[in-house]
């Protein structure tokens, strides 16, 4: 086994350790977690990106629009008039 020393924000310390008891994981767990992931995908587990979230289009938005989508084509979707949406 060997020793791995890194730098936190205290805070980002304390709301990750939290987080990881909150699941029932140990820090050192959950960072060993990561490292074998990354090991065994050969890549970063998640996406890094400097682009701002767009909420709209979010994987279970997007799942929820196809099945509309799904719905119409097969003549299941039917539309009402709503006070708060202008015709």
């Amino acid at each position: 086994m060997a020793n791995v020393t890194i730098r936190l924000d205290n805070n980002d310390k304390i709301e990750f350790a939290r987080i990881c008891e909150k699941i029932g994981l140990s820090v050192s767990t959950a960072f060993n977690v990561f490292v074998k992931t990354v090991i065994k995908e050969e890549k970063i587990p998640f996406e890094l990106s400097a682009k701002e979230p767009d909420d709209f289009y979010n994987e279970a938005n997007i799942r929820h629009l196809e099945e509309l989508k799904r719905l119409d084509d097969e003549g299941k979707l039917k539309f009402t008039k709503h006070d708060l949406i202008e015709v």
